[in-house]
């Protein structure tokens, strides 16, 4: 089966779980064809495979205006009914105002150019990952061509804008939606019709655990690392707190920060002014990314909102003790106490304390080291979930019921 994996852009370094899920496919069969609205920049190249990846990518933009027009000519005169429908599509679900009808308009035209693509290259199945404005052109180019399409759902931040993202009709004209995890899930029944639940399905993120060598805790807690984007939804100001509440405790912890984001430039003066002991990463490569979870001792991550983040699953796979916030679907994946500690958002002192009880408790650090590894493996294995994904592209419905544990 030839597939079309399509997001806004790719390949990102921080999207590593969707480049999983493209080799996985391919490993099982699949003719996997990657295509993207726009190409990264070279601050994303941080490994071989992203950069092979990006190689192999056909990007729609940027467009010359005369390629654009002679491609919605073409299709207007070759499929006048399915262009009728997709331009009719494109009309019925704008956001409000100018601005977006204006969007809409754009997408419509990114999506013949798309579409254009997909036919020449004989493509059977179009997936989307995050459902935004890519997964609108996914919808439009899937009508024109007459191929089915599905959309892999992460959250949070398109459940900000649910209706304004059409979400509700993305799910009636795709054949399946997945969703990363059961908050997901609930998320999309807010903005789907009842009529279209069962096309719902779970396909968690997943990571390779076999990739990342587990070591038990040993000696004292003194390195907190964050890998992350460094952006609002993140929290990050909220740890420097803590950080500066256990500094006044008398513990000297060192914080890294791995990633980087619009945010960086805010949180380097924030440091400066108050002093945090933190280093800057930036943007690191996956071996890197396991170098530095082997050196630290504790994984905080303190965001204002999440899916499920892959970077949680990393850290539990490699044994380092995590703490994260009560948002999103973060729970399906971190249980208090079992296999890392769990804390409310935007409370510094609670995760001060969370910090400090792993500096202080190496037997918690050991029980939650050993659980977090063991969730990992049982339930977001990246083998596993690409298996349920192939099924769904294969046909078959139902290969993650809603109602079990997770």
């Amino acid at each position: 089966m030839r597939l079309a994996y399509f997001t806004n852009t790719y390949p990102r370094a921080t999207d590593t779980f969707i480049r999983r899920e493209v080799i996985g496919l391919r490993e099982r069969g699949f003719d996997v064809r990657t295509y993207s609205v726009r190409r990264t920049g070279a601050d994303h190249d941080v490994d071989e495979e992203v950069i092979r990846e990006k190689a192999s990518t056909r990007y729609i933009l940027p467009a010359d205006p005369a390629t654009v027009a002679s491609a919605v000519a073409r299709w207007a005169a070759k499929a006048p009914v399915r262009f009728s429908e997709a331009s009719r599509l494109a009309a019925e679900t704008p956001r409000p105002g100018g601005k977006g009808a204006l969007l809409q308009g754009a997408y419509l035209l990114e999506a013949v150019l798309l579409a254009d693509m997909l036919a020449e290259d004989g493509i059977e199945h179009l997936h989307n990952h995050l459902g935004d404005n890519s997964g609108t052109v996914t919808m439009l180019a899937a009508k024109l061509l007459g191929i089915p399409y599905s959309i892999s759902i992460h959250g949070p931040h398109i459940f900000f804008d649910g209706p304004h993202w059409a979400l509700a009709e993305k799910t009636a004209n795709a054949a399946f939606i997945t969703c990363i995890g059961h908050f997901c899930t609930s998320q999309m029944m807010l903005y789907a019709d009842r009529a279209d639940w069962h096309k719902l399905e779970i396909v968690r993120c997943g990571i390779d655990p076999e990739a990342f060598a587990y070591r038990a805790p040993s000696g004292a807690a003194t390195e907190v690392l964050y890998v992350g984007r460094l952006a609002g939804e993140k929290g990050v100001p909220i740890l420097f707190e803590s950080m500066i509440a256990l500094r006044e405790q008398g513990l000297d912890l060192h914080l890294t920060l791995c990633g980087d984001g619009e945010a960086r430039a805010d949180l380097e003066a924030l440091a400066e002014r108050t002093g945090v002991n933190v280093t800057f990463a930036g943007f690191v490569d996956q071996p890197t990314v396991r170098r530095k979870l082997a050196e630290s001792d504790i994984f905080v991550l303190p965001s204002f909102a999440e899916g499920i983040p892959v970077s949680l699953m990393e850290a539990m796979a490699i044994g380092v003790p995590v703490i994260a916030t009560y948002v999103g679907g973060v729970v399906e994946l971190v249980e208090d106490g079992v296999t890392g500690q769990v804390v409310h958002a935007a409370d510094p002192l609670a995760l001060a304390d969370a910090i400090a009880r792993y500096a202080t408790d190496p037997e918690l650090c050991r029980c939650v080291s050993a659980g977090g590894r063991a969730r990992v493996e049982s339930e977001f294995a990246i083998g596993d979930q690409v298996d349920r994904l192939a099924r769904l592209f294969r046909g078959e419905r139902r290969v993650y019921a809603r109602s079990s544990q997770a």
